[in-house]
């Protein structure tokens, strides 16, 4: 079993800060179209949104919440190789890190081989 590398800590505190960046940035897109959307209801009332707001402006705020949902989950999926190496190399066997990522250790054994580590064949 390999100790962590402050390398790899160092690694994984950056994508921390930038999954929280892109939740951030998630959140104040979807709050700000909720917003636009709300108003935009309320100018006519009983017509949904959809038919009041502008299709430009639909169409330009969905592509930025995809664009922050996309930073999410490659964020979210760097983080989770990190983080799964790091405890791999703490000890927890494959099928504890199953159970903690909610995956098969299957999954989990390809999360190491993404990340360099080497499950060492457990069952």
């Amino acid at each position: 079993m390999e100790e962590s590398h402050p390398e790899s800590q160092d690694e994984a505190l950056t994508c921390l800060a930038e999954l929280a960046e892109a939740s951030g940035e998630l959140h104040r897109r979807i709050s700000q179209f909720s917003q636009w959307a709300l108003a935009a209801n309320q100018q006519v009332p009983g017509v949904t949104y959809a038919r009041v707001m502008p299709l430009d402006k639909r169409v330009a705020m969905t592509e930025r919440i995809s664009e922050a949902i996309k930073a999410l989950a490659r964020d979210g999926n760097k983080f989770r190789r990190l983080e799964a190496r790091a405890l791999y190399d703490e000890g927890l066997t494959m099928a504890q890190l199953a159970a903690v990522f909610g995956v098969s250790r299957q999954r989990v054994s390809t999360l190491l081989r993404e990340t360099g580590a080497q499950p060492d064949g457990e069952e």
